[in-house]
């Protein structure tokens, strides 16, 4: 093999890496040592750097500036990379994207280059089956953007899995299902679930690669044990890079361990999985520093009888109803947000729905995913804005 196969097949298959930690204001930040020219690839990003020498670089992901990305008629094709280059230079970024390109082109693909409130759209240098590749001479935010008015086409995805146990024996765990673009960070949201979460869930490891379309409606069903919902969901990925809000939940009865979940569009199936509970049965090491796998607290002697909430039963019973007759959410946001049930993002993601009844429905999902406390808070609330509605709607289960 001559030099130039030998550079060729170097730039095929580039050499893994695993950066270290090097947190900032507690945002996670990566580091990567290179010791020499060559190309390199992140095991955590995907991010591939092509080097001229010794190089240090600093990296993390970013929030998109929706306000920017809307001046500039684009949307989000993947996350929003910062980088610092602390020690030599880079030449090349390879930045993975998760399009199925017909007929080998994705040419409605670009990079933004994003310095405080501007946008520059670089054209790619050239375009592989997994990255969009971009000569660069300075570093701030990268990350790929689409036309607001792209072809749709399925693209490569996944279905993550996160399991909420419940504290109180009476409630049903719960089983959060995300549909994710297949190029955003794993390890960023399973930091994002556990921050919202206190660290309760359990990352399930399961098989979840998929093609899923765009702007289309998913529905999961299960083997009849397990109540889903909502029925049906848009994959809505272009807003996926930042919130990885739960797509269904499944309600799981304390009894069963095993589940059987199917994905479908329309009458076909996207993805699907036999035995799933059995997973959670198997001790094995978790794969994320920083992360732990559930286990059930050993009972003591004389167990406290655990608290039961007033309101715990309303949120589930009547959620069909609450899904068309929520009034006004302004007024319920601020204290739903003073108790701690709900952040600024995610008020920003129930804002974003398109109807009134979708926004009813995204800030139901939230509250029900975080269990009897939350949906507590919900009831209370409520009562207190929205008195006659709580007062009929009880009136109708008696």
């Amino acid at each position: 093999m001559n030099w130039d196969d030998l550079s060729e097949e170097r730039e095929r298959f580039p050499e893994d890496f695993e950066p270290e930690d090097y947190d900032q204001e507690d945002n996670r930040t990566y580091r990567f040592q290179c010791p020499s020219a060559g190309l390199f690839q992140c095991s955590i990003t995907g991010l591939v750097f092509k080097m001229e020498g010794e190089v240090e670089v600093l990296y993390r992901t970013v929030p998109w500036g929706r306000r920017l990305l809307a001046q500039s008629v684009k949307r989000p094709a993947g996350p929003l990379f910062k980088f610092r280059c602390l020690k030599g230079s880079v030449c090349q970024l390879h930045l993975p994207h998760c399009e199925i390109c017909p007929g080998g082109g994705c040419d409605f693909l670009s990079v933004a280059h994003v310095t405080d409130d501007i946008i520059e759209l670089i054209p790619p240098h050239k375009i592989t089956e997994t990255h969009v590749i971009i000569n660069i001479y300075g570093f701030c935010d990268y990350g790929l953007i689409k036309d607001k008015d792209a072809p749709v086409f399925p693209i490569k995805a996944q279905v993550l899995l996160f399991y909420h146990p419940s504290d109180d024996p009476e409630l049903e765990p719960v089983l959060h299902v995300l549909l994710l673009p297949r190029n955003v960070v794993l390890m960023k949201v399973q930091e994002e679930r556990a921050r919202r979460n206190g660290m309760r869930e359990t990352f399930i490891e399961t098989t979840s690669d998929c093609e899923l379309t765009p702007d289309q409606i998913y529905s999961l069903s299960t083997d009849g044990y397990h109540k889903v919902t909502p029925k049906n969901k848009k994959f809505d990925n272009d807003k996926d890079y930042e919130n990885y809000t739960t797509t269904f939940a499944v309600f799981l009865p304390a009894k069963v361990q095993k589940a059987e979940l199917t994905l479908k569009k329309k009458k076909n199936i996207a993805w699907s999985i036999l035995d799933l509970l059995s997973s959670l049965f198997v001790n094995h090491e978790y794969p994320w520093k920083g992360f732990y796998r559930y286990q059930a607290p050993v009972p003591a002697a004389t167990p406290a009888k655990p608290y039961t909430f007033p309101g715990r039963d309303f949120i589930p019973k009547h959620r069909m109803a609450l899904e068309t007759r929520l009034g006004l959410l302004q007024p319920i946001f601020p204290r739903l947000q003073d108790h701690g049930v709900l952040i600024h993002e995610e008020r920003e993601e129930v804002d974003s729905k398109s109807t009134k009844t979708l926004q009813n429905q995204a800030l139901l999902d939230m509250v029900v995913r975080k269990g009897a406390r939350a949906q507590e808070h919900l009831y209370q609330v409520l009562k207190e804005v929205d008195p006659c509605l709580v007062e009929d709607l009880e009136e109708q289960a008696v």
